[in-house]
């Protein structure tokens, strides 16, 4: 079983909320997308690849009956191959959108899901969208920053003149993506995560964890790592999804 909660707002300083998430706690599937690209286009992006990777996780849930029109990597494990699977197709929608009209050209989308299946849970991203893992005390990034700070510094390297969201791919800026796929166990007890980087660019790691071990509901911790990220400017949207594993 698994409670989860969902937030996402625009901002203090954007009009529009180029975000989008879903989730869905009966077939524990769920999903932030972040979109890019300007004027409308973010929005597109952010809920092509969204509503693309509902329909295909909603409907491989038969493992008996999945198409795997990437191939199948016999080293990771069946949610693993339909996450990377559901990330690939959605890069492929938004890349074809993109690919319409000039206007268009540019867009795309982070992504950031998970799959909780029993004590599991498998992750699957693109673009710099976090999953965190709240165990015991201790805050862990699961997921893989797509940056490039990331890239040329390692995430414990030196600071460089890059700017912090400047990224190495996202789904939709080429016609495939290297998705970063993962899977650990979770306790009764555990928090999981997943965010926008309007959260964390904003609200650091230890605050981070102090909301989430301050035992409020879910609803409650949403809606104060929200304020906090609203405090300290919000100039970006942000989107938060909390994942608690029941007995």
């Amino acid at each position: 079983m698994i409670s989860s909660h969902g937030v996402t707002d625009a901002g203090c300083v954007r009009n529009k909320n180029e975000d989008r998430i879903f989730l869905n706690e009966d077939l524990g599937i769920f999903i932030i997308s972040d979109g890019m690209g300007g004027h409308t286009h973010g929005e597109i992006a952010a809920e092509l690849a969204t509503s693309t990777m509902q329909h295909y996780l909603e409907s491989s849930q038969d493992r008996l009956d999945i198409t795997w029109p990437f191939g199948y990597n016999f080293e990771l494990s069946v949610d693993a191959n339909r996450l990377a699977t559901a990330i690939q197709l959605a890069n492929r929608q938004v890349w074809k959108q993109a690919e319409k009209a000039p206007e268009y050209s540019g867009m795309g989308t982070t992504i950031a899901a998970a799959i909780v299946n029993g004590s599991k849970l498998t992750v699957g991203n693109v673009g710099d969208s976090r999953v965190y893992h709240w165990h015991d005390g201790s805050l862990l990034q699961v997921t893989i920053d797509d940056t490039w700070v990331n890239a040329i510094s390692g995430r414990d390297g030196p600071k460089i003149n890059v700017p912090r969201n400047l990224l190495t791919q996202a789904a939709g800026t080429k016609d495939m993506v290297d998705v970063h796929t993962s899977e650990i166990e979770v306790d009764e007890g555990d928090l999981v995560l997943l965010c926008s980087d309007g959260l964390y660019s904003l609200v650091p790691d230890q605050e981070i964890a102090a909301s989430l071990n301050a035992g409020m509901s879910l609803s409650a911790t949403a809606a104060e790592l929200l304020r906090a990220a609203k405090s300290a400017g919000g100039d970006d949207n942000i989107s938060i999804i909390l994942l608690k594993p029941e007995e």
